[in-house]
């Protein structure tokens, strides 16, 4: 009888357990929907393993979902990375480059591919944990080189922050603000057009 019962609070706690797992990622995929577009300012932070920062910028992002962003370091140095949903373009004015690359194939089992708008069926490869008001994201299939990621939401449901612990135990943590909803973007406001004289690395 003794054994019976500790089977049943096991397969109960189990049960439990499941249906939280569950529920913190239904949580995170309904906070993520409502974020259709987005404009916010931010900046970054890069602390190594050892807990030093080894690297600071600020910049501009806006996103679209599913799939098209805008993403603009403004300091140090500038960067931009642009997304139409097919083609991503990263472009450094500084060695006068832009890498051309298939956004699917670029952030395919990655976080950021629930950040852009995944199908419900890349969800599967994520567990997602609510750990004192922060989602914590982490590939279920890879999970020894997998990186880990981290959404914060504000009061309004708004991204106020969110990092990326890489398996070898450097974290970036973008923290954003004058988070807003993005409106009259223009058609090719998701489009680069590449300057003349740049080198091209199309790895498409």
């Amino acid at each position: 009888m003794k054994n019976k019962l500790i089977i049943a609070l096991t397969l109960l706690w189990c049960t439990l357990s499941a249906a939280h797992a569950q529920t913190d990622s239904e949580l995170l995929q309904q906070k993520l929907a409502k974020v259709s577009t987005m404009q916010a300012d931010f900046s970054q932070q890069v602390i190594s393993a050892q807990g030093d920062l080894i690297q600071q910028s600020v910049g501009k992002l806006t996103i679209a979902r599913p799939g098209n962003f805008y993403w603009q370091v403004t300091s140090p140095d500038e960067e931009l990375i642009v997304s139409n949903g097919v083609d991503m373009w990263l472009y450094s004015p500084f060695i006068e480059q832009v890498t051309i690359m298939n956004f699917s194939d670029a952030i395919a089992g990655t976080p950021f591919a629930l950040l852009s708008g995944a199908d419900a069926s890349e969800w599967q490869n994520f567990d997602v944990q609510q750990k004192e008001g922060a989602f914590v994201v982490a590939n279920n299939q890879n999970k020894v080189n997998a990186n880990q990621f981290t959404f914060v939401f504000d009061k309004a449901d708004h991204i106020s922050q969110f990092s990326v612990k890489e398996a070898q135990g450097q974290t970036s943590t973008f923290t954003l603000s004058n988070n807003k909803a993005a409106s009259n973007l223009s058609d090719d406001f998701f489009e680069f057009e590449i300057p003349a004289g740049i080198e091209i690395d199309d790895q498409r």
